[in-house]
C-alpha cells in the first residue's frame, strides 16, 4: 500500500489565502467566481433570478456578469432561461502541464487495464468541490459500464472515488474535505462513520464495495500518487459481470492496483515495498 501524506493534491487545489492576499480585493472578480462556484453545484442550472437569490445580491447586480461570462463561453443559457457551466473550464484543465501529464501517462495504462479485465475504466480528480472524469476507456466487450469524459459529480462519500481520494490524505487535508462532504450533503452524515470508512480504504490501499449509484456494479478504485504527497487522482473500474466474461473480480481488482502503481511510479512516486 502506498502511505497517505501531509499536504493536498496540488494539481487542482486552490492556494492557501495568505493575510496580504486577503488584503487586495476584486469585486467583479469576486462575483464571477461566485456564480461560477455556484452553477458548479447545480448540473440543471439556474435562472438569473435564482443565482442572485443564492448568492444574495439582486437580479440587475449579476446581469453583466452573467452576459460576459456567456459571451466568454464559460456558461450556456438553455430556451427556459437557466445558466449552466460549459466545458470551458474543463478545457482549459486540460491545457494545464500537469494534468497534461497525468493523462500522458495514465492513458496507455488505462487501456492496457480495459483490456485486461475488459471492463471500462475512468480517471477522477477533485475539483471545484466535485469529482471530474478527466479520462475514461470504454470496454472492449460488447457491453460495459462507463461514465464520460468531462461527467461530474458533487464530493460525497457515495462515490468510490470521493472515498479514495479523501483516504490517501494527511488529517488536516483530510478534514477539509470531510467538510466538503458535509457541505455538498443535503441531508446529516455520520462524520465518524466517514472516518472510519476512509482509515479502512487507507489500510486497503483501495477501495471496492457495490455502487451506491448503480445496481448490479462493484466499484474498485485506487489512488495514484505523483512526486509530491497525497493523492492527485483516482482511478475506478467499475466491474459489470456478465456471462462471458472470465475475468474474476479478483483478477480485476489486481489488475487496477498493477495499473495505479505503474502510473504513481511514472509520475514521479517513491515505490513501496509491494509495488517492487
Amino acid at each position: 500500500m502506498m502511505k497517505s501524506a501531509s499536504k493536498p493534491p496540488r494539481l487542482f487545489a486552490a492556494p492557501a489565502n495568505t493575510e496580504s492576499a486577503a488584503a487586495y480585493t476584486a469585486p467583479a472578480l469576486e462575483k464571477g467566481l461566485d456564480i461560477l462556484e455556484l452553477l458548479a453545484a447545480e448540473s440543471a442550472g439556474l435562472t438569473q433570478v435564482a443565482i442572485a437569490q443564492r448568492l444574495g445580491r439582486s437580479a440587475n447586480e449579476i446581469f453583466r456578469m452573467l452576459s460576459v461570462l456567456d459571451r466568454r463561453g464559460y456558461l450556456v443559457r438553455d430556451a427556459d432561461g437557466n445558466y449552466r457551466l460549459s466545458l470551458r473550464l474543463f478545457e482549459l484543465a486540460h491545457r494545464h502541464p500537469p494534468l497534461k501529464r497525468l493523462l500522458t501517462v495514465a492513458l496507455p495504462v488505462m487501456q492496457e487495464l480495459a483490456q485486461t479485465t475488459r471492463q471500462s475504466t475512468h480517471l477522477v480528480i477533485h475539483f471545484a468541490r466535485r469529482i471530474l472524469v478527466v479520462a475514461q476507456v470504454d470496454s472492449p466487450e460488447p457491453m460495459g459500464f462507463g461514465l464520460r469524459l468531462g461527467a461530474n459529480f458533487p464530493f460525497l462519500p457515495d462515490r468510490a472515488a470521493s472515498r479514495v481520494l479523501s483516504a490517501f490524505q494527511s488529517p488536516a487535508v483530510q478534514d477539509e474535505l470531510i467538510a466538503e462532504f458535509a457541505a455538498n450533503s443535503r441531508s446529516s452524515m455520520s462524520i465518524k462513520k466517514v472516518r472510519e470508512e476512509l482509515a479502512m480504504i487507507a489500510r486497503d490501499g483501495y477501495y471496492a464495495g457495490e455502487s451506491d449509484t448503480a445496481t448490479g456494479i462493484v466499484d474498485m478504485c485506487a489512488p495514484i500518487f505523483d512526486h509530491g504527497e497525497g493523492a492527485v487522482a483516482s482511478l475506478t473500474v467499475p466491474y459489470l459481470k456478465q456471462r462471458d466474461v472470465r475475468v474474476k473480480l479478483a483478477a480485476a481488482r489486481e489488475a487496477l492496483l498493477v495499473a495505479t502503481r505503474r502510473i504513481s511510479v511514472a509520475l514521479g512516486a517513491a515505490a513501496a515495498p509491494d509495488m517492487v
